[in-house]
């Protein structure tokens, strides 16, 4: 394309450039009723697959029965790509002055150049991406992906993260940013700022993150593109059907994507879920609740426990199967520490000497055995409750507490609880 050439919107079912070996076009893109964009897309795909868009978020008008004709696009003799709306207002221009010899070509990588006359390139895609990432295009300090409120970017300590930037809160989502960047399995010690998807299908950060397609090798078609729920994702296409398979991801887990369960949606895995009072006063927090994850499944990663250490089960420190009997005994610990007013975290003592948790769950049975629980029930209820339900609660605490096989299920424990249940309106445990 030289200069003095032009496209508009109502000719868009033409292509304003193909690349030479098909792969990709570019020009209108038909976003909806007199709406588009100038684009790049794949060619041969079922439905046409955007890459890079020049104007996202403000659409040029097609036809104007004012002005007669749409919108275009045109390579000024000055050498400045612009896209021009109906009534001649600038949409998007690449901003460049490289003069009357200055031409613009799409690549077969899909990168469209804005070449000088001296064939040195004056502007490019791949420095201006939307939301799409093509194979050797690089991601830098100064390049981000955006889609909508979701970006993809390095942040000033070098680590490659996604951001919601929405209109009333501003958060980071990937990777956690509970934990430092080591914990997360990522480096700080990486200048370069760098990552890009390779021909083999491996997309590669230089803080050590990286996805490896599940169809890896040379010759397939990819992409990386940040979808509509802020995760990004590795994408192959089937040439045979045109169609697009995900071998790759970067957040398993979508729910830590903000926003994806709604405006209000909260999905919270930590250890700080806090159980309330009828009130509605937090009564007890650090239950240590467990993820269940397959322990053979490469979809997760565990690089350390989660848990509030003294609720979590031994499965989890002897690399152990983990299943639901996991939350099972957490669910023990708390219940024993309802009953006893006394905090794991903060320490057990038994006749004014601290013993350990086992030790004290030992002397739980004890007491069980002479079917007289009143010592272990918290001095703070002077006395004022049902001995059997005491009884019943220390008994599925400690059965709890027992080696994985010997839980109880929570339904078994439900059950075990509602037995005993006086339902009258009388708890002297609250205040009124």
């Amino acid at each position: 394309m030289a200069t003095g050439s032009h496209l508009r919107a109502e000719d868009h079912d033409k292509i304003f450039l193909l690349s030479p070996d098909t792969t990709f076009s570019c020009g209108f893109y038909h976003l909806g009723t007199n709406a588009f964009t100038f684009s790049i897309w794949y060619t041969n795909t079922t439905e046409k697959t955007v890459v890079w868009t020049a104007n996202p978020y403000s659409p040029a008008n097609g036809y104007s029965p004012v002005n007669l004709y749409g919108s275009r696009v045109s390579l000024g003799h000055d050498g400045n790509l612009v896209l021009a709306d109906t009534n001649g207002t600038t949409v998007w221009e690449s901003k460049t002055s490289s003069g009357k010899h200055t031409t613009v070509t799409l690549l077969d990588s899909g990168n469209l150049v804005i070449k000088d006359s001296s064939n040195n390139t004056v502007w490019q895609s791949f420095h201006s991406p939307t939301d799409t990432l093509l194979p050797w295009q690089n991601l830098t300090k100064d390049i981000r992906l955006v889609s909508r409120y979701h970006h993809l970017y390095f942040d000033n300590d070098n680590v490659l993260r996604l951001l919601y930037d929405g209109p009333e809160i501003t958060s980071i989502y990937w990777p956690s940013p509970d934990y430092k960047a080591e914990e997360n399995g990522r480096s700080r010690f990486n200048s370069t700022r760098i990552a890009f998807l390779n021909d083999k299908g491996n997309f590669v950060s230089s803080d050590g993150f990286k996805i490896e397609a599940t169809d890896s090798g040379p010759g397939i078609k990819r992409r990386i593109t940040i979808d509509y729920d802020g995760n990004f994702r590795m994408y192959s296409l089937n040439e045979s059907t045109g169609n697009w398979t995900v071998t790759g991801q970067a957040v398993i887990q979508m729910c830590y994507v903000h926003g994806l369960c709604g405006k209000n949606g909260i999905c919270d895995y930590s250890g700080e879920n806090i159980l309330l009072t009828r009130d509605y006063d937090a009564k007890v927090a650090d239950f240590g609740l467990a993820k269940l994850a397959k322990r053979d499944s490469t979809s997760f990663n565990f690089t350390h426990m989660r848990g509030t250490m003294g609720y979590m089960a031994p499965e989890w420190a002897m690399n152990l199967p983990i299943n639901a009997k996991v939350d099972v005994y957490s669910y023990g610990v708390v219940l024993l520490e309802i009953v006893t007013g006394i905090r794991v975290s903060s320490g057990i003592v038994v006749d004014e000497r601290q013993v350990e948790f086992p030790e004290f769950v030992q002397e739980a049975k004890k007491m069980l055995a002479t079917g007289n629980v009143t010592d272990l029930v918290d001095d703070r209820l002077h006395g004022h409750f049902d001995p059997e339900q005491a009884m019943t609660m220390v008994k599925v605490a400690v059965l709890c507490l027992e080696e994985r096989s010997k839980r109880p299920t929570m339904d078994e424990i439900l059950k075990a609880l509602l037995l005993c249940d006086d339902e009258d309106d009388y708890h002297p445990a609250y205040s009124y």
